[in-house]
């Protein structure tokens, strides 16, 4: 099956919530690596995307206004994209005060669930570690590692913030189709974020799939950061059958030697990429 990578990262971070490049410098990074097409997807959170479309610009690059918004389905938690948002839409824009005030009292009860833990302040020093962006799981993780509780992020999320650890706390998110609502309100097409990365069996996959489209959803990452082939394949199987739109990218959050922007498995090509669909309204 032939394959094509076609300049396009649809899912990426800045320090706007728990990515370590500031927009401009994270624009900066994926025009070196090649991208003509980028979106900025920053969790619950717009901020970011007015320094991110300047810099795109001056970089000759195509910004496409994103957010990723999280939620909760079948006590799962489950993130879905929003890709060429209108970032100023009164009903995204009360959905994005709705998860800005969910994720702070999260953050409250992550604090309170990691209170065993012996790190004094551990809230304030997370905020520290957010620095006015979205507060966020890998902000507690980097407190961990900061005070010697475990040696990585890694481990971190493995021992107490990873699904269903004690500091993964999901009731505060609403349901998934509230959040495709504000999605597809501000003209935006809703996209179901990494599919492998939720742990579930392939049935409950196909059933989450199932409800996103009853909901709205109209595109699926097909590809998300490094897969295999076999994997890929089998996302590229499952948006065929649920008639969903394919995206792609990297979910980039900083620089390591796995992870840049616009780095991805390819995407196959006998599948519809969610970009047509806007790029047939130009």
């Amino acid at each position: 099956m032939n394959s094509f990578w076609a300049g396009f990262d649809l899912h990426s971070h800045s320090t706007c919530s728990d990515g370590r490049l500031s927009p401009a410098d994270l624009v900066a990074l994926a025009a070196e690596q090649g991208v003509h097409t980028l979106s900025l997807t920053d969790h619950d959170t717009v901020e970011g995307l007015d320094e991110a479309r300047l810099a795109a610009n001056q970089h000759d690059m195509t910004l496409i206004s994103g957010v990723e918004l999280s939620t909760v389905w079948s006590k799962c938690n489950i993130h879905i994209v929003g890709l060429n948002i209108d970032k100023d839409n009164d009903v995204l824009c009360q959905g994005l005060l709705e998860q800005q005030k969910a994720r702070r009292r999260r953050a409250e009860m992550i604090a309170d669930k990691l209170s065993g833990l012996g790190v004094d302040d551990i809230l304030g020093k997370a905020r520290q570690m957010a620095d006015g962006g979205e507060l966020g799981r890998p902000h507690f993780a980097q407190v961990l590692v900061n005070e010697g509780v475990v040696d990585s992020m890694q481990e971190a999320f493995k021992k107490h913030l990873g699904a269903g650890k004690k500091g993964d706390v999901k009731n505060v998110w609403p349901e998934i189709g509230k959040a495709v609502h504000w999605i597809t309100s501000a003209g935006g097409i809703a996209v179901l974020a990494h599919p492998l990365h939720y742990k579930m069996t392939n049935m409950k996959r196909r059933a989450l799939l199932k409800h996103f489209k009853e909901v709205g959803g109209q595109a699926m990452e097909v590809v998300s950061g490094s897969q295999t082939q076999d994997q890929t394949r089998y996302m590229a199987q499952l948006a065929a059958e649920y008639e969903l739109m394919a995206s792609v990218g990297s979910d980039f959050h900083f620089i390591t030697q796995w992870q840049l922007p616009g780095r991805y498995s390819r995407l196959p090509e006998n599948i519809q990429p969610v970009w047509q669909s806007w790029l047939q309204d130009q």
